[in-house]
């Protein structure tokens, strides 16, 4: 990383913090010390990893697991003297206050089966139909930058359009304190308000353009996740590693009853490709 400071010039001892738009990164500019997919692995490990009870550690899905309605992450519920099909995980929303959102309780056991299930679909279907899943990963991914694209064009431009507004408000507000039309306490109070809105919008657009720019150049790297399944002949039970490796994060719905059947929907977002219907891909290939 260079550029991070300036001086005024070169006779000065004194630096100057550049803001972080104009630093510049360079990549593999040495050897690594280690992979740099089992880096990632492991700093998912320890963004997931919580501190460990009397029980002992948290489960494999600690920091993975995220409410469908409210976005707020799962946590696990466990208690002394439980057995392991008794402990489940909850939203956090639900958790905190009662009638935020609903609980999308799910069992650990259910979603190690569930997540289980996949990952072998994943890893069977990849190595028996590769090209077939490359085409669908790669129009399933230019789908989704497609519309993640969209919405937050739209709203950037709305973000911007308000910004400017906000400009001309400024500026009458100003003017009509200069004319004395309103009270001294009623401008700055009126300003003030405006200003926080302004300035987290421009904070907002600032984040909305880096998105922007930073989904505009993402490629699907497929290859890396094919080097991910390769590394697995087969999978018969989960691990923090081989979870982190294969899965960005889990979507849970809230449960629903079918035909008098209670039925609950998972969602799996995988790294490198995001969410894939693996079902649809074996029709086509049928």
């Amino acid at each position: 990383m260079n550029f991070k400071t300036r001086k005024k010039s070169y006779k000065s001892k004194e630096k100057i913090w550049n803001n972080p738009e104009e630093w510049m990164i360079f990549e593999n500019t040495h050897k690594a010390i280690i992979d740099e997919q089992v880096w990632e692995t492991v700093q998912k490990i320890r963004d997931g990893k919580r501190r460990p009870s009397r029980m002992g550690e948290m489960g494999v899905f600690s920091g993975m697991m995220f409410c469908a309605d409210c976005g707020a992450k799962l946590y696990q519920v466990r208690a002394n003297g439980w057995t392991h099909d008794k402990e489940y995980f909850v939203c956090a929303t639900y958790r905190k206050k009662k009638g935020l959102c609903s609980s999308h309780q799910i069992r650990n056991v259910v979603i190690e089966e569930l997540v289980l299930d996949d990952l072998q679909q994943v890893i069977t279907f990849v190595k028996e139909h590769e090209r077939d899943f490359i085409a669908a990963a790669t129009k399933s991914s230019e789908k989704r930058i497609a519309e993640d694209l969209r919405i937050a064009q739209k709203e950037y431009e709305l973000g911007q359009a308000r910004i400017a507004t906000l400009d001309k408000i400024l500026r009458k507000l100003y003017e009509d304190r200069v004319m004395e039309r309103i009270s001294e306490e009623r401008y700055y109070k009126m300003s003030s308000d405006y200003e926080a809105e302004q300035r987290s919008l421009v904070e907002r657009a600032t984040a909305l353009k880096q998105t922007l720019d930073a989904t505009k150049e993402q490629n699907l790297n497929i290859d890396r996740f094919l080097k991910i399944v390769r590394k697995y002949t087969e999978i018969t039970e989960l691990s923090a590693e081989i979870i982190r490796d294969f899965i960005e994060k889990i979507i849970v719905y809230k449960a629903e009853k079918v035909d008098g059947v209670r039925t609950q929907r998972i969602r799996i977002i995988y790294n490198c490709i995001g969410a894939i219907d693996f079902q649809k891909m074996d029709e086509k290939t049928a």
